[in-house]
């Protein structure tokens, strides 16, 4: 729990004044007091029950009226927070002794503010505590306040704390108007990484392209166009003939995959054999792979062959050999197609493989590897591939590549979310090792014009603005090597908004009138 004590405005302010419209802070209602309030005015952050709750007071001082300007969040959602917009506050003063004083507003001042009015009528030590009631409920203890038999006492018993930092201020209103939240820095175990570059590609079998396997014109289905999902087997298109010849192409072709698949079978019946001691677990998949493509590529042929023959030499069926996606189409209706010319590219999209090129002197560190996290050129948020979200590794590789000294690292993984083959990815690889760090959501950090800054809450509507050193990143979770602590409290969603609002530098800490 945060609590902070802070003197507002310069020295002493004047409760419940009105402000002009555009001034600094903002108003909570008409005057209360023609004539100045000298009392030192105090603040509170305080984190209980799912709430936060910043609230500004005057000292407490007997028989005087105290209107607490009570900010209470909603602050459950870690995503972000909203401010309350009805309930009932009920302020209590349980003096040492164990009586009570109680006080209490049943309605808002507006969205998010209450303003209980608290009148002691005896001097010493006391809890002050705060319970919110309505479709958002909870209590929130400030702790032990001194309420004073005068306001000279309170003068001399409050005294204002410098600030260790300079002090930015956010106010409540602005936080309530855009995605927010904060949360605790903590110190937790994260996984290692290394970066790397990378490239998403297509599985091996996953993906075909189908060409004229004869000279003649193009004849379209409405299968044909780009982003219509197929089915293995469904006919694409037809390739009428333009000269007899074409028979022969149709049993040419058949005979050409009959002989890839005697290739195929060969290779993996060569890699089984020879796995795991000289052929490495992706090259035996590959292999698995190559027959699967050729088989389908056999009976493709076949049925071309057998439409061919069954139209009485009238065209021959271009049919997807893989269920999937089209995603190129080269040949347009009408077109005159030579023997060999790609017509149409059909690939799966629902899985994908991560080909990491990882530097040769990090290669050693990932052996073993759990998964790794991309992020793609303007993408926003980075995809971790582990087991958590059905990615697996595939393989490391065996040997460096003489030309960029990179290992190869593969890994499979979903894509839910229409992720492109070909796309050019920065990588982190986990390693195996494990960290102990500072740990903060990655959300929490800023880039101001080159220095990584995170804001540290000094108050509900202070902030520190603070540089410190990131390390190892792990799903959402960044590691904080220097200039943050476990219990400091950053502004997790929203820090961007803080640094644009505070742009023009650091604000003195005294806070706003009210």
């Amino acid at each position: 729990m945060k609590r902070t004590a802070l003197l507002l405005a310069p020295f002493f302010f004047a409760f419940g004044c009105d402000l002009p419209q555009g001034g600094h802070g903002h108003d909570h209602g008409p005057a209360a007091e023609e004539e100045e309030d000298r009392r030192p005015g105090l603040s509170f952050t305080v984190y209980a029950d799912g709430l936060e709750l910043f609230m500004e007071l005057p000292a407490l001082v007997v028989g005087q009226d105290s209107p607490l300007i009570a900010h209470f969040t909603d602050a459950r959602d870690p995503e972000g927070f909203v401010w309350v917009t009805e309930g009932k506050v009920t302020a209590t003063l349980r003096h040492t002794d164990g009586t009570e004083e109680v006080f209490s507003v049943d309605k808002l001042l507006r969205n998010g503010i209450f303003k209980p009015i608290v009148t002691p009528t005896r001097p010493g030590e006391a809890e002050l505590i705060l319970r919110l009631d309505g479709p958002v409920s909870g209590t929130v203890s400030i702790g032990k306040v001194r309420v004073y038999a005068t306001v000279d006492e309170a003068i001399a018993g409050e005294v204002e704390a410098e600030p260790a930092e300079p002090v930015v201020s956010y106010l409540k209103e602005a936080q309530w108007k855009t995605v927010y939240a904060t949360t605790l820095a903590e110190s937790a175990t994260i996984r290692g990484s290394v970066r790397a570059t990378g490239e998403l590609v297509a599985p091996i079998g996953s993906k075909a392209t189908l060409g004229s396997p004869v000279s003649g014109r193009l004849v379209a289905t409405p299968l044909l166009r780009v982003g219509t999902k197929v089915r293995a087997g469904d006919v694409l298109a037809r390739v009428v003939p333009v000269s007899g010849e074409d028979r022969g192409a149709v049993d040419a072709a058949l005979a050409a995959a009959e002989s890839e698949r005697a290739i195929a079978e060969a290779e993996l019946v060569r890699a089984e054999a020879l796995h795991p001691e000289v052929v490495s677990t992706k090259a035996l998949e590959a292999a698995k792979a190559r027959l699967v493509v050729a088989e389908r590529q056999v009976d493709s042929a076949r049925g071309r062959r057998a439409a061919w023959s069954g139209s009485g030499g009238g065209g021959a069926e271009l049919r997807s050999p893989v269920a999937g996606e089209v995603v190129f189409v080269r040949a347009e209706e009408g077109s005159v197609l030579g023997n060999g010319d790609v017509v149409v590219e059909i690939m799966d999209p629902t899985r994908l493989w991560l080909e990491a090129r990882v530097i040769e002197s990090d290669a050693p560190r990932v052996r073993g590897s759990a998964g790794a996290m991309f992020t793609v050129a303007g993408g926003a948020s980075p995809v971790l591939v582990d087991a958590s979200t059905g990615g697996s590794l595939l393989a490391v590789g065996a040997a460096v590549d003489p030309i960029d000294r990179t290992v190869p690292v593969v890994f499979e993984l979903p894509n839910p979310g229409g992720l492109m083959p070909g796309s050019y990815v920065d990588v982190r690889v986990f390693t195996p090792e494990l960290i102990e760090a500072i740990v903060i959501p990655a959300t929490a950090i800023v880039d101001d014009g080159g220095t990584t800054v995170v804001y540290v809450m000094d108050g509900g509507e202070g902030f520190y603005k603070r540089r410190v050193t990131v390390g190892a990143r792990d799903g959402d979770k960044i590691a904080v090597t220097s200039g943050l602590a476990a219990g400091e409290r950053v502004v997790s969603r929203g820090a961007y908004e803080v640094l644009l609002s505070t742009s023009a530098g650091g604000i003195p800490a005294h806070g706003h009138q009210h």
